[in-house]
């Protein structure tokens, strides 16, 4: 089909001009450029508000929360090795990355709680403490203590260089297929005052669980 003057096809499907054609790869590496600034500021602010710092830099952990764990063997020990928030809250960025980015935009929503400043007073703060404990429980029953693994693993444990007692428990839990938390509840957090009640009731939701291992 032919226009007018002779020249084949309308103006729509000209061929472009050549500063349009040089305009196309500018265009895409400019959106590179962008994209890879993007991901560099989202991996810092991720990392920043991944650190123990700035967890307890929340006005309700500050008063509730900083001494417990300051006073725990995952902060102060003779090893000198501490263990982080995210250490024990949060999936290995570097090998579930988009799961750690979604935890994180789930954890992001407490900023709301923080704000209204509904557990800012220790005994509003003990009030939600069973349920935490319920909710923190069932996920690590739920994943195998996944994020112990992040420090401790069975297959690394040299048995012979702990006390009688550990050697027999972590020999009988390798040999029932048990995860660090049916063993240790309340290593950093303290425990609720009704701690063994909502262990049990975790235990039989999750049951089925160790049935399946």
């Amino acid at each position: 089909m032919t226009n007018e003057s002779g020249n084949k096809g309308s103006g729509l499907w000209k061929k472009p001009s050549t500063k349009w054609l040089l305009g196309i790869p500018i265009g895409g590496f400019l959106m590179v450029i962008v994209g890879a600034a993007g991901m560099l500021v989202m991996n810092t602010v991720l990392h920043a508000t991944s650190t123990t710092e700035f967890c307890l830099s929340c006005h309700s952990h500050t008063v509730n929360t900083t001494a417990e764990y300051e006073a725990s063997s995952h902060a102060n020990n003779a090893s000198g090795v501490r263990a982080s928030c995210a250490s024990c809250h949060l999936p290995d960025p570097e090998e579930h990355w988009f799961r750690y980015v979604g935890m994180k935009m789930i954890v992001s929503l407490d900023v709301i709680t923080e704000l209204r400043g509904t557990v800012d007073a220790p005994a509003d703060y003990e009030a939600h403490r069973g349920p935490w404990a319920r909710k923190v429980w069932t996920e690590y029953r739920e994943n195998g203590s996944e994020f112990c693994m992040h420090c401790h693993e069975f297959d690394h444990m040299v048995l012979d260089d702990q006390a009688r007692m550990a050697q027999r428990r972590h020999s009988k839990a390798q040999e029932r297929g048990q995860t660090c938390i049916d063993c240790h509840q309340g290593i950093v957090h303290r425990l609720p005052e009704d701690w063994d009640q909502i262990w049990a009731e975790v235990e039989a939701e999750t049951a089925h669980l160790t049935q399946t291992q």
